[in-house]
C-alpha cells in the first residue's frame, strides 16, 4: 500500500522548499496548510520529517543542506505542539484548516 497523493506531493514540496537555503523554511508550514487544508495535520509532520530524514540521508552533517533538515525537523516539532494544543481544546483530529485557524488565534509565526 503506497501512500496517498497528497502525502507525495506535500513531502517533495517540503523537501524542496528545505532545500532552497537559508531562510527558505520560512511560511513553509502555513504554506502547506494552505494547500492541503483537508489534509490531516500529522500529514504535514510526516513530509516534514520525511523530507527532513531524505536530506540527511543524501548531504554531509555541517553542510548547508542539512541546515534543512535541521529545519525540517523543528517545524515537524512544532505542528506537533500545535497539534497537541488543539486536542486539549477538544479537536479531536486536527486538520491543516485547523492549524490555520489555531495560528490566526495564537498570533502569525513565520513557520
Amino acid at each position: 500500500m503506497g501512500l496517498p497523493s497528497a502525502s507525495t506531493d506535500m513531502g517533495v514540496f517540503a523537501l524542496e522548499r528545505l532545500m532552497e537555503g537559508p531562510g527558505a523554511w520560512r511560511g513553509l508550514t502555513r504554506e502547506m496548510a494552505l494547500r492541503w487544508p483537508a489534509a490531516s495535520a500529522g500529514e504535514i509532520i510526516f513530509a516534514l520529517m520525511s523530507a527532513a530524514r531524505t536530506i540527511e540521508a543524501h548531504f554531509l552533517q555541517g553542510g548547508p543542506a542539512h541546515d534543512g533538515a535541521v529545519q525540517g525537523y523543528r517545524l515537524a516539532g512544532m505542528i506537533g505542539l500545535d497539534i497537541y494544543a488543539l486536542q486539549v481544546i477538544g479537536v479531536a483530529a486536527p486538520k491543516a484548516r485547523d492549524l490555520l485557524d489555531w495560528w490566526e488565534i495564537e498570533g502569525a509565526r513565520d513557520a
